[in-house]
């Protein structure tokens, strides 16, 4: 179990009896922003909502707007940031601004504010860019490309005449694939909640006859090697019966959504922005993915975003950790916050190896141990997992402070799977 001091701390204070009781505002102040920087969400949220009370008008909405931000409810979180810039600007240091504009403009990202979203990274590079550390720099310095490209670009909208029922289809690694419609052309692409852009080939692209807009941007893969990306918009999509106008696509180049070496190839894939839109997905057994007109209400607050990843709280062993959330993984995998946690059980019970991992840009080694065997639960679910591979360094340049990615091997073994993006709640049946 882990026993790091954070999570001692909150369960301390947690267990001390009344949240009224003598915990200034400089220590809540403290501790919610521990909880950020290890970005545990779930735990900042239940603190917060202890501790609301005893907080400073200007902390409590700093907190509200950080919250706000990660549980999806973007206008929320503006409304906060605006609100506390005008009323508080002169006591608000560059470092607390720097935060709150960067967190602006993930709001207006999620939002499809593209426009907004490139002044708002202007504002941040101009202003506060010394306050952020190298790699943040270069990812502001990369995004603001794509937000320049898209300023005079619509809103994304999504338009929904009743329930949408949408089969899919699994390809040979098990992913889920859709039929997606271009005007007059249908075609096959990924499902994937955590690709944070849908994305298609450039030949696909071509002769879909879009445009092609030069970004000059890169995209990470999962193995670390950055890769080349262009733009292109789709005016009309439709899924299902549901109409997308708008659609924001990365264009990559065919070899890079291509695996040769396990004859491996696909057009694309619908990533978190189009599916956040359709509010709730159900996805059953018969692989149909189910999308009502209107969402259904839950409070399980075990879903969060950190940008435009999908985070799902995963209970292991008593402790609440958080994963990002993957339905175009094949399988469970563990990062390297779950081996600093858990070090001590896993190298007294298992032998380090190398493995492969690939994504697009090629395949790379990796060294790690093989978990055979583990139990996570999520919400009121619970399930073994066989066979994870446990990355023991980082992936890629920056330190993840996430423990795992939750994929289709949890997912498949319960009848149905409810994400309600609205209601920031996971549901497995």
């Amino acid at each position: 179990m882990v026993k790091n001091v954070l999570k001692l701390a909150f369960v301390l204070l947690v267990s001390c009896g009344n949240p009224a009781d003598n915990i200034s505002n400089q220590q809540i102040v403290s501790r919610l922003d521990l909880l950020i920087e290890a970005r545990d969400y779930f735990n900042l949220k239940a603190y917060y909502g202890l501790h609301k009370a005893q907080l400073s008008p200007k902390h409590s909405l700093y907190y509200s707007a950080m919250i706000n931000n990660v549980f999806n409810n973007a206008e929320k979180s503006n409304a906060d940031i605006d609100q506390l810039i005008a009323d508080y600007s002169t006591s608000l240091s560059d470092t607390l601004l720097n935060k709150l504009y960067r967190t602006k403009l993930l709001n207006h990202v999620n939002l499809y504010e593209y426009a907004d979203a490139a002044r708002t990274s202007s504002y941040i590079q101009s202003n506060y860019l010394a306050l952020n550390d190298s790699s943040e720099v270069e990812m502001l310095q990369n995004e603001i490309n794509i937000w320049e490209a898209l300023k005079d670009v619509p809103k994304q909208q999504t338009i929904k005449t009743g329930d949408a029922i949408i089969p899919m289809t699994k390809d040979k690694f098990g992913l889920f694939n859709i039929d997606v419609t271009f005007g007059d052309a249908t075609k096959n692409l990924l499902f994937d909640t955590g690709a944070n852009f849908s994305v298609l080939t450039r030949s696909l692209a071509k002769q879909l006859g879009y445009s092609i807009i030069e970004a000059d941007f890169y995209v990470t893969a999962a193995t670390g090697k950055r890769v080349k990306s262009d733009i292109a918009i789709a005016p009309d999509i439709t899924i299902g019966g549901i109409n997308f106008k708008n659609v924001m696509f990365l264009v990559l180049d065919d070899e890079n959504l291509s695996f040769p070496q396990v004859d491996y190839y696909i057009n694309g894939a619908i990533g978190f922005p189009v599916i956040e839109s359709m509010d709730e997905i159900g996805i059953n057994k018969q692989n149909q993915i189910i999308i009502p007109r209107t969402p259904a209400v839950y409070a399980y607050n075990n879903f969060a975003l950190d940008g435009l990843m999908p985070v799902i709280a995963v209970e292991y062993q008593g402790d609440t950790l958080s994963f990002n959330f993957d339905t175009g993984a094949k399988s469970t995998s563990l990062y390297h916050q779950f081996y600093k946690d858990y070090r001590k059980e896993i190298e007294s019970n298992y032998v380090k190896t190398t493995f492969k991992a690939a994504s697009a840009g090629g395949a790379e080694e990796f060294e790690g141990y093989r978990i055979p065997h583990i139990r996570f639960k999520v919400g009121d679910a619970e399930a073994s997992l066989d066979s994870l591979q446990l990355h023991i360094e980082n992936i890629g340049s920056e330190e993840s402070k996430f423990h795992g990615n939750l994929g289709q091997d949890y997912i498949k073994q319960f009848d149905e799977m409810i994400i309600s993006f609205k209601y920031s709640s996971i549901i497995f049946k």
